[in-house]
């Protein structure tokens, strides 16, 4: 079984939608708490995810940026069969994708994301990397955001319109 999350009720199919990757698919993922961490809008500004060894690794971008996009918000976790979907086509291992739309086998509500990620931890099935300014965490988020910024092609003008990088990343980044 794989997960799709949404803060949409109520599917009875996915459809393929275009992302960052230029290519319609429907996305899903193997773990039940990767998958909960992208149904509600945020992006590799915010918070930084990872899979390792079966466990959800994540990393603050900036400080408290996991309560701010997650405390409070309800999400919709949906199962689906992985028959159709494929590996491998988006440079992060732990995606999956189908370029056809996909039935539905399951919807479960997720009332407050934030304590759902928290009870994860809690639990052994996630780590949280919270934001910090020692020097080690400062260069992996460095790192991270440079390349992000490269293979998004994210303009100066861009970045002038979103306040996340006059708080926080411009000193980071030294721009």
């Amino acid at each position: 079984m794989l997960y799709h999350a949404s803060d949409v009720v109520g599917l009875n199919i996915l459809e393929p939608h275009v992302s960052t990757h230029g290519k319609p698919y429907v996305y899903a993922i193997n773990s039940r708490i990767t998958a909960l961490l992208f149904g509600t809008p945020k992006d590799d500004f915010d918070i930084l995810i990872d899979v390792k060894d079966g466990k959800t690794i994540i990393y603050e971008c900036y400080p408290k940026a996991l309560e701010k996009v997650y405390a409070g918000k309800d999400c919709f976790l949906y199962m689906v069969s992985e028959e159709g979907f494929l590996s491998g086509q988006t440079g992060w291992d732990a995606e999956m994708v189908c370029p056809t739309s996909v039935k539905v086998e399951h919807e479960e509500k997720i009332y407050d994301m934030y304590k759902s990620i928290i009870e994860a931890t809690d639990n052994g099935f996630c780590e949280i990397n919270y934001y910090s300014d020692n020097e080690e965490y400062q260069a992996f988020l460095r790192e991270e955001l440079s390349e992000r910024i490269a293979s998004w092609n994210i303009t100066d003008e861009m970045m002038k319109k979103d306040v996340r990088f006059e708080l926080y990343f411009n000193k980071l980044l030294k721009l």
